[in-house]
């Protein structure tokens, strides 16, 4: 799967899952096919970091309601490759959704 195809990959499951808007797309198919992909979803900012050359993908995310520039993101997983399933996505939202302090979980 390339970054392209991931993308239209989990708009697809949170179209399922939860509203959402697109903050940031970068894609450099030239650079290993690194991407940077970040959305707006229950008010916080998810934001997929892929390093095409070690295929790993970064989820992170911010506290509550800050802006997407200058938002202070929070590394919630690591995972290698592009594949994220609907469950894991699903569980993640909600899991950082349902803190009581705003913070990301580790």
């Amino acid at each position: 799967m390339n970054f392209e195809d991931f993308r239209k990959d989990i708009e697809s499951k949170l179209n399922q899952i939860a509203e959402f808007e697109l903050q940031e797309y970068h894609f450099e198919p030239h650079s290993f096919g690194n991407g940077i992909l970040a959305y707006r979803i229950k008010g916080r900012v998810h934001k997929f970091i892929f390093d095409g050359r070690e295929s790993e993908l970064t989820w992170l995310i911010s506290k509550s309601h800050q802006k997407y520039f200058g938002a202070n993101l929070t590394e919630f997983k690591k995972i290698d490759g592009l594949e994220i399933s609907s469950e894991q996505l699903k569980n993640g939202i909600k899991t950082v959704h349902n803190r009581v302090d705003g913070s990301a979980i580790k």
